[in-house]
């Protein structure tokens, strides 16, 4: 807890004591979420990774000496098959990479076929890994967007999508741009609540 500098130690006793039952919640929920993902297999043996709302298991493929000279992922059936190189890259790497072009892919083809019905003509894309948002946009047109959106169902990835394009429309989180944003997205109060209630599986999901 982070109290003013002239603030009793008490003070922060009284809210610790007010407020333990959230504390307490909280704290139990960051425990099981940590104990879930530590019970997970690991990332290439056997683990599943959702990519557009797809469930894909993980496995890496090691040929030894046979090695090709990069490292690649190929989707086979409900599969990503991690084929490692003698590029030193390891399966996250590798799965990272490949995710972030097929994020690429896919928001930009997003971004393609709902900027007309809003009216707006976005700029450059860029496909980030931000760690405190989703997604932003600025004044001049730009937009970024995380990667692990790709690991989000696609109507909550269209959502962040519409959110954004609404920006170039509306800065501020104001009644009109809500409306906007809801008028063309209905379901973002509820992709809101997975992107909060998801964010710690999605943010780890290569870990």
């Amino acid at each position: 807890m982070v109290l003013p500098r002239r603030a009793p130690l008490s003070e922060a006793e009284r809210l610790v004591e007010r407020h333990g039952d959230w504390l307490d919640r909280h704290v139990g929920r960051a425990r099981d979420e940590r104990t879930r993902l530590t019970a997970r297999p690991a990332l290439g043996e056997g683990r599943a990774l959702r990519v557009e709302g797809v469930s894909l298991r993980v496995s890496a493929v090691d040929a030894g000496a046979g090695r090709p000279a990069r490292g690649l992922v190929e989707p086979m059936g409900d599969q990503l098959v991690v084929r490692l190189g003698r590029d030193g890259r390891d399966t996250a790497a590798l799965l990272e990479a490949w995710l972030r072009g097929r994020a690429r892919s896919v928001i930009a083809a997003r971004v393609a076929a709902r900027a007309p019905e809003l009216r707006v003509k976005p700029g450059r894309i860029t496909i980030r890994d931000q760690s405190t948002r989703w997604a932003s946009a600025s004044r001049g047109g730009a937009l970024s967007l995380s990667w692990r959106l790709i690991l989000a169902p696609p109507w909550v990835l269209d959502a962040v999508v519409v959110h954004e394009l609404a920006h170039l429309r509306i800065q501020r989180h104001s009644r009109a741009f809500w409306a906007l944003v809801e008028r063309h997205a209905p379901r973002t109060p509820e992709a809101r609540r997975w992107l909060r209630e998801h964010a710690r599986d999605v943010r780890a999901a290569l870990d």
